[in-house]
């Protein structure tokens, strides 16, 4: 048998992170549609955990009744003028400003981890957003 020298000290959390808030950073920002065809932003987040650095994702559609998420994630990261905009029922869709994915990268925050229930297993997600 051969002599071996693991070291796991690199090893990425897979577990669930327990519910409470967390301090993060938003790492990058993809663009999607949701499965309804609606346009959504996918932020992929690095949240401190302990000592460990735990990468989760957050899946929020921008237009519409469920856009709270998006709108609660512009005011943690200090965008609230913007916010406010968007929110603002006195100004038309076509007139409401432009927003670059990327004034969200590098932005640090709170974040509040829930635990659901997904296809028969309990699983942790990014449940709301905090000013940090």
């Amino acid at each position: 048998m051969p002599i071996i020298k693991p070291d796991t000290s690199a090893a990425v959390v897979l577990g669930n992170i327990e519910e409470g808030t967390y301090p993060a950073a938003i790492e990058s920002v993809e663009f999607k549609s949701s499965s309804k065809g609606n346009p959504m932003i996918v932020p992929n987040f690095n949240i401190t955990v302990g000592d460990n650095v735990v990468k989760r994702k957050a899946y929020l559609v921008i237009t519409g009744e469920g856009a709270y998420g998006f709108e609660q994630l512009l005011r943690a990261c200090n965008f609230d003028t913007l916010a406010d905009a968007y929110g603002d029922k006195s100004i038309a869709a076509a007139d409401k400003p432009d927003f670059d994915t990327d004034d969200l990268v590098g932005q640090t925050l709170n974040v509040i981890i829930g635990h659901q229930l997904y296809n028969g297993e309990m699983r942790d997600y990014v449940k709301s957003y905090l000013k940090a």
